[in-house]
């Protein structure tokens, strides 16, 4: 997957005429200026011009000041989350233009910018942390454009004959203390909604051939968009429940790979039949794959599944599931199953540093000096009875523990 794809994948469908907005917005700012120059498209009185032309740091604090301003007066548009949120989005989105103006003129910009973007980003946080909202890719980059501004009006700008070195470093502090912050819960906020918002759509949870679908996801039917920031691609979920025929493929495709598995309950079994064992080897959720079954190009077949998933601990191990892949990054696995039998990827840092890989940052890219690169797209069918039912992306941890005391099988029998 592109970074593109990955870019427009983590993008909540409500902010789409945000994007838009902001794709506009060199053109708007074009022709305002072709407005005051041209007397024959003129369309007020010729305004007194700035004395000079502005500087780096009020430019650049003009054009992210205006795009904050876009994306707070665009916001609306796309979901309408009552009359006083509506009302504050376009109030911030009004005082950030204004700012613009006068960043731009050369007008005192930098304390009320700096108290704006403080309430603004203070918003946004309580917003994606207390799951009234998901931390979606617009909205992390408009946080980023934030706390770009908010550097500018915290670090001084140097002068002949006033270095201000004390005003700088605590400007310098502050900045990196916001992103520190900012970064922080914006990635608790993204594991966490990728680790709720799970559609529940197993054939154990499907009544009469319809997937039931929580709450949360009715709300947010964005459910993808945090989980791409949490280093994860979900494909976008369709809108339509499954049919019945799907609930039955799904249900079929579960129960076949239950059977064809049941010979590697014995973790002796299935290292005698080509999976690796990684290393340490021991936790609620290790992977074992076979690289002979990841190049035979066979597809979602039960008999020769890419990977086993196992909970080993104290000398035993207890078969939880498999993982199918595709072959290659960027081809689409099939979905029998519609809604249910969903793919996903991962996003990781590839880097030269020790351990060699990673994830990615809290604002959705990898870190300096690291390459990103997305997996071929896989699918759990997990062959135990988990609440969470065969299909979903991952299991409770603590029912793993309990259920792995109970069914272990010690790793030396055969």
């Amino acid at each position: 997957m592109s970074p593109v794809q990955t870019f427009a994948v983590g993008i909540a469908p409500t902010h789409v005429p945000v994007l838009i907005a902001l794709a506009l917005l060199p053109v708007l700012v074009l022709w305002r200026r072709r407005v005051r120059t041209n007397p024959l498209v003129r369309l007020h009185p010729p305004q007194p011009q700035p004395q000079s032309r502005p500087g780096a740091v009020r430019s650049w604090a003009a054009w992210l000041l205006g795009i904050a301003a876009i994306v707070h007066l665009v916001l609306p548009l796309g979901h309408f989350n009552g009359p006083v949120l509506t009302a504050a989005f376009l109030g911030a989105g009004s005082a950030y233009a204004w700012l613009a103006v006068r960043a731009y003129e050369g007008r005192s910009w930098r304390l009320g910018s700096a108290l704006l973007l403080g309430a603004t980003l203070v918003a946004y946080l309580v917003a994606t942390g207390g799951g009234g909202e998901e931390p979606d890719q617009v909205g992390i980059a408009t946080a980023l454009v934030e706390l770009a501004v908010l550097g500018l009006c915290l670090v001084p700008v140097r002068r002949p004959g006033r270095p201000r070195r004390m005003a700088r470093l605590l400007g310098g502090a502050g900045t990196v203390g916001a992103v520190f912050l900012v970064g922080a819960i914006i990635w608790v906020s993204s594991f966490a909604a990728h680790a709720a918002a799970d559609v529940a759509t197993s054939p154990q949870q499907a009544i009469g051939g319809v997937a039931h679908i929580s709450d949360h996801a009715h709300d947010h039917a964005h459910g993808h968009a945090a989980r791409a920031q949490a280093g994860v691609i979900m494909r976008p979920a369709r809108p339509e429940p499954p049919t019945i025929e799907q609930v039955a493929a799904a249900s079929e495709l579960a129960a076949a790979t239950r059977l064809a598995t049941a010979r590697y309950r014995n973790l002796a079994d299935a290292l005698a039949a080509g999976y690796e064992l990684p290393r340490p080897g021991t936790g609620t959720d290790v992977h074992l794959e076979n690289k002979a079954f990841q190049k035979d190009g066979r597809i979602l077949d039960p008999q020769r599944p890419e990977m086993l998933v196992y909970a080993i601990d104290g000398g035993r191990a207890t078969l939880l599931g498999v993982v199918f892949v595709m072959e290659r990054a960027g081809e689409p696995g099939p979905e029998p199953g519609g809604p249910i039998t969903r793919w996903h990827a991962h996003n990781i840092c590839l880097t030269a540093l020790p351990p060699g890989f990673g994830i990615v940052t809290p604002f959705g890219s990898c870190p300096a000096l690291s390459l990103s690169v997305t997996t071929p797209e896989m699918m759990h069918v997990w062959v135990v009875d988990s609440p969470d039912g065969a299909f979903a992306e991952g299991l409770d941890e603590a029912w793993v523990r309990a259920y792995h005391a109970e069914h272990g099988i010690p790793v030396t029998a055969r």
